[in-house]
């Protein structure tokens, strides 16, 4: 692991158990660098993170403060739909519509940073909740990084064979929100009898380590959705 991510590691580690206070003042960058015998750009990489994780506020002429967190709403879209079903106590079925492993397009190949044609997972499922068909989600995965996912993992949760499993951590992602229409299959598959705008959520997610490990494409019923996040001035 690069010594950045170490101390990245180390110092969210003291601001979730309290070490580190809320609205207080994070050690300055010169002592934690003595500190974990390291440079000060090496300390800055590790405190980007917690920047843009939203756990460290950046004051200009002033440092880094501990950020007082307001919800959890953030991460929410990083725990996968199986897990946030169960936190919000809701049932959950899915329907495995597809599961193989195909050449990567080059579209697929840019949105994963691989070369073109190499091995994908392809997913696509539709996910039951509290039994109303309510989301189509579509997904690829480099088949080099998860070698084993089996069915039974699609067909539970793949973010809990990632973590609990191989022993790897979701650390961030990128997400973009649009509308879009209901396509016939899609119809079909959520039970809708007229033609209906979905809620489509892209999404390029990220391992600790750097390494981007997922895109896709999840399409929502709008009246079942619901998306919160906190924004940080920095």
């Amino acid at each position: 692991m690069p010594k950045y991510m170490e101390i990245y590691h180390e110092v969210r580690r003291r601001i979730m158990v309290g070490i580190y206070a809320p609205d207080k003042k994070l050690t300055e960058g010169a002592r934690l660098a003595v500190e974990f015998g390291c440079s000060e750009l090496t300390i800055t990489k590790a405190l980007d993170l917690l920047v843009r994780e939203g756990l460290v506020l950046r004051k200009r002429g002033l440092g880094s403060f501990v950020k007082r967190q307001v919800s959890a709403a953030s991460n929410s879209h990083l725990i996968g739909t199986a897990q946030r079903c169960a936190t919000q106590g809701k049932t959950l079925t899915t329907r495995v519509q597809l599961y193989t492993a195909v050449p990567a397009s080059a579209d697929i190949a840019q949105k994963l940073q691989i070369p073109e044609g190499e091995l994908v997972h392809e997913i696509h499922r539709v996910r039951v909740i509290a039994e109303i068909p309510s989301i189509v989600e579509y997904t690829w995965m480099p088949v080099a990084l998860f070698p084993r996912l089996a069915l039974s993992h699609v067909q539970h949760s793949i973010y809990a064979y990632i973590t609990h499993e191989l022993g790897c951590t979701v650390h961030s992602a990128h997400m973009k929100v649009t509308g879009r229409n209901a396509s016939e299959q899609e119809r079909v598959w959520l039970e809708l009898t007229e033609p209906t705008t979905l809620i489509q959520v892209e999404q390029t997610a990220f391992l600790d380590n750097g390494k981007l490990f997922e895109y896709s494409c999840a399409r929502h019923l709008w009246h079942t959705f619901n998306f919160e996040t906190d924004f940080v001035r920095v």
